[in-house]
């Protein structure tokens, strides 16, 4: 759909959210994953992470089960973020599209909650603190 009028500019969602979890276990290991449409993806999956990103849990849940995908999109932690061309959907891995790639050094973390304290303004796209996974980080949805 790039380069059709009433679509848009490549890329462009209006206050889109782009992220990545990492998660510190108890033993110091680090998981990461990205979020990607309707789930989080840690490297593109055997149909490119598009089940995750359709919401397909019963083909996601296959992939998991027999072991093609990482258990709810978490896996080793890269230091890298893909985020798909003319999209959102990220993953940890994958072939990098110059320009559209975070790597972990050019990272700034920004605690969020001073914001969602007091912020009251409006979004085209629910804000990361208005989500379920704001309050339960292993939610497998990223609404």
């Amino acid at each position: 759909m790039r380069g059709v009028p009433i679509v848009g500019a490549e890329g462009y969602h209006r206050d889109d959210w782009e992220g990545v979890q990492i998660r510190i276990r108890a033993d110091g290991s680090v998981d990461e994953r990205a979020s990607s449409h309707n789930g989080y993806n840690d490297r593109p999956g055997p149909v490119g992470g598009w089940a995750s990103d359709l919401g397909l849990d019963p083909v996601k849940d296959a992939e998991e089960a027999v072991g093609l995908r990482s258990g709810n999109g978490w896996g080793e932690e890269t230091h890298f973020l893909n985020v798909s061309g003319g999209s959102h959907a990220g993953n940890t891995a994958g072939i990098p599209r110059p320009g559209r790639i975070a790597l972990g050094h050019s990272v700034h973390l920004i605690p969020l909650e001073p914001i969602a304290a007091t912020s009251r303004a409006g979004f085209a796209i629910s804000p990361p603190w208005r989500k379920h996974v704001w309050r339960d980080p292993e939610v497998a949805g990223t609404d």
